[in-house]
């Protein structure tokens, strides 16, 4: 019988990642759970991802702003 194994996805080393970055993967990170019906709160993103509580409690609030700002729709 064949069985198969997902693969692990790459991993980031901790230097490369700026504060820049966090944000932005975060904020790719609320819009997806927003659009797939999960509420974003700290626990939520905490158990759906790979952020710890500090980058949370550290980048969350302009994750969120930017999470906000990417989802208007902007009619014109």
């Amino acid at each position: 019988m064949i069985t198969t194994q997902q693969r692990p996805a790459p991993s980031v080393p901790a230097a490369i990642l700026t504060a820049q970055s966090i944000i932005e993967r975060m904020a790719d990170k609320m819009l997806e759970m927003g659009m797939n019906g999960t509420a974003v709160t700290a626990d939520s993103l905490a158990e759906h991802s790979d952020f710890t509580r500090a980058q949370i409690k550290d980048y969350g609030p302009e994750a969120s702003d930017l999470a906000k700002a990417r989802a208007v729709r902007h009619q014109g």
